[in-house]
């Protein structure tokens, strides 16, 4: 038997990638930034022309990207944090897919460590295997100095337990880290220790589209980054609900 999904609508996830768009501040300041350029094909090349007597059409254009793994909406894979983890290319493409759980904690302070028994008593609940996907409101901060240093984030050694028993797949937020606060506040990075050196729990960052639109929703995510021989990459996120 075929296995099926019913839905209803598409929802987008992913945020737009641009010219000199927000990176993380780790990147930022060894210099990197993300630069999609425009090229157009030699001048004395003839434009294509519509047969029927239109307008010129141009020439093929083509852009080049200069971006970092870390750049927009993009996944994690454990050679992130991890020297002997998997490199994206060398995990299932199964991986970044499978029934997710929205849960809305739009209403959480500044920086605030998000703990089990939160995950415990969201709504919808976790079921095993899922992929959890959190919308805390901050996409509507992207671009801005609060964005990278007042968002929150899971607490690490508090929901460990929680994800391996419940064999948590993957896991998204709608914030440039999953840790809670700036780099400074979670400098040993719990979180990632816990899904990226210890397990393989893919991580997705820098969520936002139409997020607040699942809410308080399950749906089936599919996160498909490029299939790339690094430690992650850019990945359009979208929901099936």
């Amino acid at each position: 038997m075929k296995n099926t999904i019913q839905f209803e609508k598409v929802y987008d996830l992913s945020v737009l990638v641009y010219s000199d768009m927000q990176l993380h501040p780790a990147e930022s300041s060894t210099g990197a930034r993300s630069r999609v350029l425009l090229h157009n094909s030699p001048i004395h090349m003839p434009t294509m022309k519509n047969e029927k007597g239109g307008p010129e059409i141009g020439w093929p254009i083509h852009h080049n990207l200069e971006l970092t793994t870390h750049t927009g909406t993009h996944v994690d894979a454990p050679w992130h944090f991890n020297k002997f983890g998997r490199r994206l290319d060398e995990m299932p493409i199964e991986t970044f897919m499978g029934k997710a759980v929205v849960l809305d904690f739009r209403n959480l302070e500044d920086c605030y460590a998000i703990k089990a028994e939160d995950l415990e008593k969201a709504e919808p609940e976790i079921e095993e295997g899922d992929i959890i996907i959190i919308n805390t409101g901050r996409h509507k901060e992207y671009g801005t100095e609060e964005y990278l240093t007042k968002h929150p984030g899971l607490d690490g050694d508090s929901v460990r337990d929680f994800l391996l028993d419940k064999k948590i797949k993957m896991i998204g937020m709608d914030t440039m880290c999953v840790e809670p606060g700036s780099e400074q506040d979670h400098w040993n990075h719990p979180l990632h220790r816990v899904c990226l050196i210890e397990n393989e729990i893919p991580l997705i960052e820098n969520l936002g589209g139409e997020i607040d639109e699942l809410s308080g929703k399950r749906c089936y995510i599919m996160a498909l980054p490029l299939k790339l021989m690094a430690d992650g990459g850019l990945s359009r996120v979208v929901a099936l609900a």
